[in-house]
């Protein structure tokens, strides 16, 4: 990143910037890869209402981070979307229900089931990884043995180990919750979503949604999947991409090619997608993934599947009228239409002032707000020079 890129940021730009205190593994994407030959282009771009969709269904990964509680989010969610508070903006959750929450029994890794009845898409999602031992489990990339089922023929199938840990510690209470959800509602989509971490666990949930014996829950005849992750890492060999794309087609040949979509998103400097390396085995399973620059979003061809960076022609921000406008021109791995950080951060604040346990609570937590406002404004004000990423600059 050049100083004439950050230098050149409007001043809530710099205070986003400045309030970082999550990795947005900027510099993994400049240790680990090169600039990819494809030049992304307008013939690229992808539709104003895909985007759409994709910017609303992330809002469901977004709070399934493990640092929130849905129980909570959900029993005050009017009020959390109100304007000012932490979920203002988030529309896409207005008239959900929250079926059930649950964690995981390694690395308590969080996840939820919710339903909107408006649309009946009972929405699966997952949390990235928000403590220590879900950190320690996303280095574990020696790979391990993926199980198939009878009539499956993979050469060396297999998974990240950590990856997989995990998963089996959470897809009990995943499936149960999914199970109880569909025996109660009329289900016409479900929609499998997750950011980083949560993404890889949403690609295994969908793995065993399309088995084609044993399944794990009986789906309703028909029912449309969409398989939606955001920033995601790499999760198995090119045989369990094999694997995915064997069960797909074997879905859509009975159910319609309608009843599966699969949207993979990667953003501009981030680089959690480029992990594991492909020097190690590990594949992705998009064939057609997205990229998400500066508020707009284009489609990577199949030949650049594997690609996590990419240029753009031209290297513009965001036309008026963008779904997600460029507020965010440095990019990074949690900046997927929105701060997530700001999110997480002012959901703490939430709890430090006891959302929902007393009368007094929404009162308190704009104060609390006002006051992060009030220190970030004097600050600016007494060193008087503008943030960059190499330290700051005078005026």
């Amino acid at each position: 990143m050049s100083r004439s890129s950050s230098s050149s940021l409007s001043p809530e730009q710099e205070r986003m910037y400045a309030s970082e205190k999550e990795e947005n593994f900027r510099w993994l994407l400049k240790l680990t890869t090169k600039k990819s030959n494809y030049v992304l282009s307008e013939k690229d771009l992808a539709s104003p209402d895909l985007q759409k969709q994709l910017s609303e269904i992330g809002q469901f990964a977004e709070v399934a981070h493990g640092s929130m509680d849905p129980e909570r989010v959900w029993t005050h969610l009017s009020d959390l979307l109100d304007d000012g508070f932490p979920l203002h903006g988030y529309t896409f959750l207005e008239g959900s229900e929250l079926v059930q929450a649950f964690k995981g029994t390694a690395a308590q890794l969080q996840g939820y089931v919710a339903f909107r009845p408006q649309t009946g898409q009972l929405i699966i999602a997952f949390s990235g990884t928000s403590n220590r031992m879900q950190a320690f489990n996303d280095t574990k990339a020696w790979k391990v043995s993926y199980p198939i089922t009878d009539g499956e023929k993979f050469s060396g199938i297999s998974v990240h180990s950590g990856f997989w840990s995990m998963y089996n510690g959470v897809k009990t209470a995943a499936f149960h919750a999914m199970d109880e959800a569909i025996r109660q509602r009329d289900v016409s989509e479900i929609i499998v979503t997750g950011h980083s971490l949560g993404g890889v666990m949403s690609q295994l949930c969908v793995l065993d949604l399309l088995k084609p014996s044993q399944q794990v829950i009986r789906l309703p005849f028909g029912v449309r999947i969409k398989s939606v992750t955001f920033g995601a890492p790499r999760a198995g060999n090119e045989s369990l991409v094999s694997c995915w794309k064997s069960r797909v087609e074997a879905y859509t040949k009975v159910h319609g090619d309608a009843a599966f979509t699969e949207w993979s998103v990667k953003a501009f400097n981030d680089g959690v997608p480029s992990m594991p390396s492909l020097m190690l085995g590990y594949r992705h399973f998009a064939d057609n993934p997205f990229f998400l620059f500066r508020g707009r979003l284009y489609q990577i061809p199949l030949s650049e599947k594997e690609g996590v960076n990419f240029g753009v022609d031209p290297p513009a921000v965001a036309q008026e009228g963008s779904v997600l406008p460029a507020e965010f021109p440095l990019g990074g791995h949690n900046y997927y239409g929105r701060d997530m950080e700001k999110l997480q951060r002012q959901m703490k604040w939430a709890t430090e002032v006891g959302l929902g346990s007393n009368e007094n609570w929404r009162d308190a937590l704009l104060q609390k707000i006002k006051e992060d406002d009030d220190r970030w404004k004097a600050k600016n004000a007494k060193r008087g020079s503008s943030f960059s990423l190499f330290g700051s600059s005078s005026k």
